[in-house]
């Protein structure tokens, strides 16, 4: 085994990702363009469309697999957009802007080059006899809201593609992910299985972050999907990425 594998397989975190939202409008690539680094090339279809989601999650039992005792939980907030990797020239994502509740996982990832930021995030989960809904609700260069709702019609197909394995594979299950801007990009690689995701409703939306990094009518999403849960893992330390 090489000096790499080994780092990689200590520093490895896992976790396991619960009540995940994903949020996506599709806008011309022009408009993505800027946010992402020149390294980078954008992923799009129809020739010039391309996505940006936000995507809600809670990490729980996160911990190193080289010391698995010691476990984190917190709230995470993404704002991301759909690349091409540069290395593999495989679907991958990037991170525009990356946002945890847990201080000491904000600190701990800059050190490394993942740019993650402490933020204010709270989310609301509830169900019984009526259709499934989360509440989310917190403060990001502004305060932001969101409710979403389990949908009456799951098989429906949004727009763009063929069939529903075509958008899970492009919107959920890149393995690739990229952190940063051009001045230092790093790469790093994950793990997760074949997930499922439900098809969801997006009932409200008020994001001033995401509304000041590009001009879209929040209320026309592209999709909204919803994971309950996910085994997912991070393999550490990231790899340098070069302009």
């Amino acid at each position: 085994m090489s000096k790499n594998n080994i780092w990689s397989r200590l520093l490895s975190v896992r976790m396991v990702l619960r009540d995940v939202v994903y949020i996506t409008y599709a806008v011309p690539a022009k408009m993505l363009q800027p946010l992402v680094p020149n390294a980078l090339q954008l992923a799009t279809v129809a020739d010039h469309i391309a996505f940006i989601s936000l995507v809600v999650l809670r990490s729980t039992r996160v911990r190193l697999n080289s010391f698995p005792i010691l476990r984190f939980n917190y709230n995470q907030f993404n704002i991301r957009t759909y690349v091409i990797d540069p290395v593999s020239r495989k679907s991958a994502v990037y991170f525009i802007r990356s946002g945890v509740t847990s201080r000491f996982i904000s600190l701990a990832t800059n050190t490394i080059g993942i740019p993650w930021e402490r933020i204010d995030l709270k989310i609301e989960f509830s169900s019984g006899k009526e259709p499934g809904n989360i509440k989310i609700s917190g403060e990001w260069d502004g305060c932001f809201s969101i409710k979403v709702q389990a949908d009456a019609d799951p098989l429906e197909l949004p727009s763009f593609f063929q069939d529903r394995k075509s958008v899970i594979d492009f919107l959920i299950r890149p393995l690739t992910g990229f952190s940063g801007d051009s001045r230092r990009l790093v790469r790093f690689t994950i793990q997760h299985p074949e997930v499922q995701p439900e098809n969801w409703t997006l009932k409200e939306l008020n994001c001033p972050l995401l509304t000041n990094l590009v001009e879209i009518d929040l209320s026309k999403s592209h999709s909204v999907f919803f994971l309950p849960t996910a085994d997912f893992s991070i393999f550490l330390p990231p790899e340098r990425i070069k302009s």
